[in-house]
């Protein structure tokens, strides 16, 4: 092989581990109270981990009737890059942001919002339970050698923007008796952040919608009984 092709390609291989330098779920032990040893890798969200209830299928015993509860920050021994334990104001607009999202994501997709438990129904809670600054994805050019040495050189000065990313747990259980039907976790990103920038509500954006989209799929795939493999 080509030189200089071989050291693109070796490049282009660390930018990539890079690209997926997310926080693993199962390093983190949930904060809804559920047990975290069970969940698999969503085999359609690659940064997803999930757990169904064993036996009949969802979509067999409920109907797509979901009771939304407030969305919830919860620390617990996760880490706070963005300060949103210490940022009451910039707390409170991302989780109204986030109860937004979630109401049009599962709304838009046929589910009736209910506000007290029903027949058949299910009840979601979800919550951010870590946020992260992580070195952005490297840009097209740093897939090149001499791009790959400058945006090294400029994550070593300090230089190098990152990326907001959001950990967020979420359990759906029946809206009568609780029992859990589904547990998930999940990270996802949001905007990038320029070096020294005090974070905001609106660099999350984006990461809230890709979990509300990314969960509401979740869901859906469950509900026509495509379940991860154990193991």
């Amino acid at each position: 092989m080509n030189t200089h092709l071989a050291l693109a390609a070796c490049c282009a291989a660390i930018g990539l581990a890079g690209c997926t330098n997310l926080p693993k779920a199962q390093d983190y032990s949930t904060s809804l109270g559920e047990s975290q040893s069970q969940l698999r890798q969503d085999p359609q969200w690659n940064a997803g981990r999930v757990w169904v209830r064993p036996g009949p299928s969802i979509g067999s015993q409920y109907d797509k009737k979901l009771i939304l509860e407030n969305m919830e920050y919860i620390q617990g021994d996760r880490p706070d890059d963005l300060a949103m334990r210490s940022d009451p104001a910039m707390r409170e607009r991302a989780l109204a942001y986030m109860n937004e999202a979630l109401r049009r994501e599962f709304a838009q997709s046929g589910y009736q919002l209910l506000t007290s438990p029903a027949p058949r129904a299910m009840r979601l809670r979800a919550a951010i339970t870590g946020t992260f600054r992580n070195d952005r994805d490297p840009r097209a050019l740093e897939y090149s050698p001499i791009g790959y040495v400058i945006g090294q050189t400029a994550k070593v000065a300090g230089l190098r923007d990152q990326s907001a990313r959001l950990l967020i747990e979420a359990a759906l259980r029946d809206a009568n008796t609780n029992e859990l039907l589904i547990a998930s976790v999940g990270t996802v990103t949001g905007g990038n952040l320029p070096p020294g920038q005090k974070p905001t509500a609106d660099d999350v954006r984006g990461a809230i919608d890709e979990w509300a989209r990314q969960v509401r799929e979740q869901f859906d795939r469950i509900w026509q009984d495509e379940r991860p493999e154990a193991g």
